[in-house]
């Protein structure tokens, strides 16, 4: 509910943009025509390429979070797409700005000053107010189409306030004071543009998140102690959203608690990391540098038990990978003969050891506890080791 409620609102925000650009495009186009002001004209044509910016990016939101069985991740790149084609209109934009200021029109003044002075002045407000309110929109809902938008009209208040500089200008009698508004406007949009294509691109290449999400990441899952090592973590951007796949190494024999683990670490991934859409966490047993062998014996502390139930020692020794015995320990049965269920007692008790083998003769072993033994991976050997 909430991916799809981020959904609606950048909808809103560029459904919305679409409109005020319709209206701002007539408002400048009749301003112009009518009272003879080609810059104001020239304005008016530059808003008709930011309402078809911006319908293009919200079509691109409109069918982006749609997930179908072709499309399990939905289609949110198709908001990165669209903010490529957005900044490459962007930069088409500031050509066709420095193409007719220093190269065909120039700053033509219009004869009505005040009257055109209060329109651009109203309209640079309103063009403000939205930039301002859009842009704070972009970075909370972390959406590269909407910021996108952000900055055409950002754009938008550039060329309204280089009108605004270029008749005041002329009033006062200043040289060159256009012309030096004009380059740093196009400087500043410049370097918008370049930012909006590189994140683009990068999203589209399947790049990792940055830095700092990544240990964020890893700060969260270091949290759980169950986890020995983290052999892969990759987040990945698709539009707004990131997509997280993880292979962790988890100190955990219990499926089930396994899985609840892994639970809680996709969960506190969602709470902290913001825009965190798919998570996708894969484990594996931890990796030991030694085995742990149990040993069944009878009370002569020196044969294998013929019967589980009736162990009267265990002797637990710890094996590296060489064959080397690191540690043997021989200890008595923990489980008391006058205790009902011997048989499960002794098996907990040797799960909770944590341990890899146990060597007796295993005739008289129920069926549930080979099961057991079995789906934690526990061998059974029936004969010692030589």
């Amino acid at each position: 509910m909430k991916v799809l409620k981020t959904y609606s609102e950048k909808q809103y925000w560029l459904l919305a943009s679409v409109l005020l650009n319709v209206v701002f495009s007539a408002a400048k186009l009749f301003w112009g025509w009518h009272f003879g002001s080609t810059v104001v004209t020239a304005d008016g044509i530059h808003s008709i390429s930011d309402v078809f910016g911006a319908f293009l990016i919200f079509m691109a939101l409109r069918f982006a979070g749609r997930k179908t069985r072709r499309f399990p991740f939905g289609l949110n790149k198709l908001e990165d797409m669209a903010a490529i084609l957005g900044g490459i209109a962007i930069l088409f934009a500031v050509y066709q700005i420095i193409r007719s200021v220093f190269f065909i029109h120039g700053m033509k003044t219009p004869e009505h000053l005040l009257g055109t002075l209060i329109f651009i002045l109203a309209i640079i407000i309103l063009e403000v107010t939205f930039y301002f309110f859009e842009h704070k929109a972009a970075l909370r809902l972390n959406s590269p189409g909407v910021k996108t938008d952000a900055v055409n009209w950002l754009g938008d208040i550039g060329t309204s306030i280089l009108v605004l500089a270029g008749i005041i200008g002329y009033y006062f009698s200043i040289p060159y004071a256009q012309e030096v508004a004009v380059v740093i406007i196009v400087i500043l949009i410049l370097y918008s543009a370049y930012g909006i294509l590189r994140d683009a691109v990068l999203t589209l290449l399947d790049a990792s998140v940055d830095t700092e999400t990544l240990r964020k990441a890893r700060l969260i899952i270091r949290r759980f102690q169950e986890v020995t090592r983290t052999e892969k973590l990759f987040i990945r951007r698709s539009g707004s959203i990131l997509i997280a796949d993880i292979v962790l190494q988890v100190n955990e024999k219990n499926m089930h608690n396994a899985h609840l683990l892994i639970d809680k670490i996709e969960q506190s991934l969602h709470q902290e990391i913001n825009n965190l859409d798919t998570v996708t966490i894969h484990y594996e047993p931890a990796h030991k540098s030694f085995s742990i062998i149990a040993m069944l014996l009878d009370e002569t502390k020196q044969n294998i038990a013929t019967s589980f139930r009736n162990t009267k020692w265990i002797k637990i020794r710890q094996i590296n990978t060489d064959g080397v015995v690191l540690n043997e320990e021989l200890i008595p049965n923990p489980i008391s003969p006058a205790q009902n269920g011997k048989a499960i007692r002794l098996a907990a008790w040797l799960i909770k050891q944590q341990i890899d083998k146990v060597i007796f003769k295993p005739e008289d072993l129920e069926e549930d506890i080979k099961t057991l033994f079995s789906a934690l991976g526990i061998e059974i050997i029936d004969l010692p080791p030589k």
